[in-house]
Formats: C-alpha cells, structure tokens, sequence
C-alpha cells in the first residue's frame, strides 16, 4: 500500500506538477490553436506530459506512484501556462508571417487569379461544347422508328 502523505508534501508534490505542467503548456502555446493542425501537437504534448509527471512520480515523488492531484495539477499548469501564453505567441506568429502572407496574397490577386479565371472560362466554353454536342446527338437518336404492325389473327 502506498504510504499516506503530510499535507505539506501532498501541496510540494502538486507544485512540482503544476510546475511540470506550466512547461507543457508553454510549449504547446507555440502551436497552432485550433484546427486540424492542433490535433497531432495536442495529442503529443498530452502525452509528453503524462510521460514527465510520471517520470517525477516515479523519481522524485515522497508517494512513490502517479497520484490523481498530481495530473490535476500538471493539466491546470498547461492549461494555465496555455491560456496566458497562446494569445501572445498567436500574435507573435502574426507579426512575424505577416508580410510573407501580404506578399503571397499580392501575387495570388496579380498573377494567379488571372489565370484561374482563364482556366475556368476555358473549362466552362469545354463544358458548354461538350453538352450541346451531347444534346445535338440525342436529338437525331430521338427519330421514331417506322415499324409494321402485326394483326393477331387469333383474336
């Protein structure tokens, strides 16, 4: 059975995760926020996590086992640490990427919107000739056909 703590080592325990989990979160606010591209770092980072407060458990902790305080404390620390650091690093990145976005967006409305406006049209005329040939040909196939009736004698 595991040995019960002092209070005071159960609140040095916790502050240890909290610590642990501030980290995680730190690190998880460099990411993207919300998405399909947060997915695979969410998954990672809780795993990460999961992996450090049971390393401490292991090494460091009076306990000796994962307790439940100690991954309520490691997630409310990422939690935390996300919360207040993801706004910041969200508006980092903006500064950061925001004139490679403003060129690339430049280019697209130049060069390339052009050119997808001409391969639209050309794909729409290919559609237009594509149907009305389709239509002229359903038109000849549609000619009733003369057939000889054949009286039943047996009536």
């Amino acid at each position: 059975m595991a040995p019960v703590l002092a209070p005071w080592q159960a609140g040095r325990e916790m502050a240890c995760c909290l610590y642990l989990g501030a980290l995680v979160g730190a690190l998880r606010a460099v990411g993207p926020r919300k998405g399909r591209g947060a997915f695979l770092p969410d998954m990672a980072l809780v795993g990460m996590l999961l992996l450090f407060l049971q390393s401490y458990a292991a090494g460091y902790s009076d306990a000796g086992n994962l307790r439940w305080y100690m991954v309520a404390a490691g997630f409310l620390g990422a939690l935390v640490a996300h919360g207040l650091l993801a706004p910041v690093t969200a508006r980092f990145w903006r500064l950061i990427f925001w004139p490679g976005w403003a060129m690339a967006r430049l280019v697209g409305q130049r060069a390339l919107r052009p050119a997808l406006d001409r391969l639209r049209a050309r794909r729409a005329a290919r559609r237009a000739a594509k149907t009305a040939k389709t239509a002229a040909e359903t038109q000849k196939k549609s000619l009733p056909k003369e057939e000889h009736l054949l009286y039943n004698s047996n009536v």
